[in-house]
């Protein structure tokens, strides 16, 4: 055998034990950077995670203290207007939601609840699960929707509603508002006479005038008690309301 045989010879099998080693080089490394690159982003995800809550509660947190402020602004406000304007308003509204509740008894939970939906441009479901979540009648329902839809304020109907539950009569709650309570009377009953199907529903609630008034609504009022404004109306609210609206 040639010199030159015997150093090729030698030279190809250098490289084939050479090989396997190469290879485990190889992917030992990649592995070791793969372990790398996971570990980086098990650590970046929850970073961003944490990051994401902690903006989240501090946008909770300022919306309950706005909304807070703004409660206790009405309830002052209201508490401001005569007892017994407030006392008078409060038992007039109050006798105006139990005939809307007497509905439920005669023409049925499913007839009702179309019916104020359509007024107040929700759907039958939307309606009917806000009325389960809040834990209300219908009629009480009614006058927190009447209110809301014609007051320039960024509560919600589920706040008003739990401004009442807390102690606060409607009557204070209207006047805290900046709604004239004469007014807020005359669209409860009117809204009262939709529920019982006295009244079509068209989707306009009926207009209440006052310094807190949204704006829009119509400057008019024609023959009939059951006048509508028409850029009073409250939109579409899921379970706990929905524009500007604060939700703790």
């Amino acid at each position: 055998m040639t010199s030159t045989l015997r150093l090729s010879m030698a030279a190809a099998l250098s490289l084939a034990l050479a090989a396997p080693a190469l290879a485990q080089s190889s992917g030992t490394s990649g592995q070791a950077q793969g372990q790398a690159t996971g570990q980086a982003q098990m650590t970046t995800t929850p970073a961003t995670a944490t990051a994401d809550a902690d903006a989240q509660a501090q946008a909770d947190f300022a919306a309950q203290t706005r909304a807070h402020k703004l409660i206790e602004s009405v309830k002052q406000k209201g508490a401001k207007t005569s007892a017994e304007a407030r006392a008078k308003t409060e038992a007039k509204l109050e006798t105006a939601a139990m005939k809307c509740d007497e509905q439920e008894q005669s023409a049925g939970d499913a007839k009702v609840a179309a019916r104020l939906a359509a007024e107040f441009k929700m759907t039958t479901e939307q309606i009917m699960a806000e009325k389960q979540t809040l834990g209300c009648s219908w009629g009480q329902l009614m006058i927190a929707h009447c209110l809301d839809a014609n007051a320039n304020t960024e509560l919600t109907v589920a706040q008003l509603w739990q401004m009442h539950q807390d102690g606060t009569g409607w009557g204070q709650i209207a006047a805290g508002l900046g709604l004239k309570l004469g007014e807020a009377v005359s669209a409860v009953q009117a809204e009262g006479r939709v529920a019982a199907g006295l009244a079509k529903p068209d989707g306009k609630v009926a207009v209440i005038h006052g310094d807190g008034a949204r704006a829009g609504a119509s400057a008019s009022v024609g023959a009939n008690a059951g006048v509508h404004a028409g850029g009073a109306q409250v939109g579409a609210q899921s379970g706990i309301g929905v524009g500007l609206k604060i939700k703790p």
